[in-house]
């Protein structure tokens, strides 16, 4: 896909991209569900497949008693991203794309709401957009094949964008379409596990989710 096509289609793809698919449902303070106090298992488990079991440990005890775990199901995001993966087709590409939030965890800290939250998708820029041309200034390669975006992304957490060739797909979609994950981590003032650690955690569970052929491995400093 030519850069101009690419440019003129991501306002588009933005507003489709917009459309998260999250573990829970938020209609405003009237339509939330009434607070339990207790922690569903089932959501805490999950996002120990995400970001590991000590991280989440580390989260809780930062977060307090309002830790509460939001999760979807790993199961489904691995199938709708496969599919949206083999779907792919560089000549038809409408850079749209479906984002998912694996993992959404909330607490309060002084009394103020406090979010932890994993996002993924497929990135509507692919590798040669982030690393050539006029637009290579807006990323930052933090490891072989592994490009942060220098620009943070709505609600906070820079996405990185990295290679994932996935099996059934046309050739060059490990390219064309890489993955895309960003850690958003806002209200936490205790940090007894870092957004650079999360990060971490989160591509490599999404990586090994998803059977991506390429190995790409973080430092352990990432963000800025």
């Amino acid at each position: 896909m030519s850069k101009t096509r690419r440019l003129s289609g991501i306002v588009a793809g933005t507003l489709t991209a917009a459309l998260v698919l999250g573990g829970c449902s938020d209609d405003g303070d009237g339509g939330r569900e009434e607070r339990t106090g207790a922690v569903p298992p089932a959501a805490l488990k999950n996002c120990e497949k995400v970001f590991g079991e000590q991280n989440v440990e580390a989260l809780r005890a930062d977060l307090g008693k309002g830790f509460q775990p939001h999760d979807r199901s790993l199961a489904e995001m691995k199938e709708r991203m496969l599919a949206e993966a083999q779907d792919w087709d560089p000549d038809t590409d409408r850079l749209s794309r479906t984002t998912f939030r694996p993992c959404q965890i909330e607490g309060r800290v002084d009394g103020k709401e406090a979010w932890v939250i994993a996002t993924v998708g497929w990135s509507m820029y692919d590798v040669a957009f982030v690393t050539k041309g006029k637009h290579v200034r807006e990323f930052r390669e933090v490891a072989k094949g592994a490009y942060l975006d220098r620009r943070e992304e709505i609600g906070g957490g820079s996405p990185l964008v990295m290679p994932c060739t996935v099996p059934g797909t046309r050739a060059g979609q490990g390219e064309g379409l890489p993955l895309q994950v960003s850690v958003s981590d806002t209200g936490r003032t205790a940090r007894s596990v870092s957004a650079d650690q999360l990060l971490k955690a989160l591509v490599e569970s999404t990586r090994k989710l998803l059977g991506c052929a390429e190995k790409v491995t973080l430092p352990e400093k990432s963000l800025p």
